[in-house]
C-alpha cells in the first residue's frame, strides 16, 4: 500500500524525514487552497492507496495541551452557512489516537461549534480524497490554544510528538 504523507511546511516536514517513518513525505503548503491543489494534482498524476495528512494545530478543547497527538475523525471548513456545511470523515487509525472533530479555517479564531480544534488544510485535503476514491487519515499535534499568539506557540514540541506518533504508527503498521 503506497502511503503519502502530506505535511504544510517544510519546518514540519524537516524532522519527520529525518526520522523516516514513512518513506514518502511532500509538502503540500499552508491553507485550503494551496493543500487542495497539491493533493489534487498528486492524485490524479500519481494515484496512492493513502493520504496521510500530518501538522499542528491549534486547541478550542482545554483538555488538549501542546504536544498532544490528535486523529481528526470528522473534518469541516469552519464558517460555511449550514446546508453547504460537508463533513469529512477521515479513514480510522488506531485507538490509541484520540479522535476528534476539526474546523479547518483561513485564519485562526473561528468558533469552535463543537470541534475540538482547528488547521487550515484538512477539509480541502480530505474533500479532494474523497472526490477521487483515495483514503485519507488526519493527525495533528497541538501547539497552542486557539487564539495564543504565535509567539506562545509550542511548534518544536508539537512536532516532537508528531514524529513519535508517526514513527509508532509506521512501526504498527509495517508488513
Amino acid at each position: 500500500m503506497k502511503t503519502v504523507v502530506l505535511i504544510p511546511t517544510e519546518d514540519e516536514a524537516a524532522p519527520i524525514r529525518a526520522a523516516r517513518p514513512f518513506a514518502d513525505v511532500r509538502v503540500c503548503g499552508v491553507g485550503m487552497a494551496a493543500a487542495g491543489a497539491f493533493t489534487a494534482s498528486l492524485l490524479v498524476g500519481e494515484r496512492p492507496d493513502r493520504i496521510l495528512l500530518c501538522g499542528i494545530a491549534g486547541a478550542y478543547d482545554p483538555a488538549l495541551r501542546p504536544g498532544q497527538v490528535v486523529v481528526v475523525g470528522v473534518e469541516r471548513v469552519a464558517g460555511l452557512p449550514g446546508k453547504y456545511a460537508d463533513r469529512y470523515e477521515g479513514t480510522p487509525l488506531p485507538a490509541w489516537l484520540p479522535a476528534v472533530v476539526s474546523n479547518t479555517v483561513s485564519r485562526s479564531g473561528a468558533e469552535a461549534d463543537g470541534a475540538a480544534v482547528e488547521n487550515m488544510e484538512g477539509a480541502a485535503v480530505m474533500a479532494v480524497c474523497h472526490a477521487l476514491g483515495v483514503a485519507c487519515s488526519e493527525i495533528r499535534a497541538v501547539s497552542n490554544r486557539v487564539g495564543d499568539p504565535f509567539d506562545r506557540w509550542q511548534i518544536p514540541e508539537a512536532l516532537d510528538s508528531l514524529v513519535a506518533a508517526l514513527v509508532r504508527l509506521a512501526e504498527e503498521h509495517r508488513p
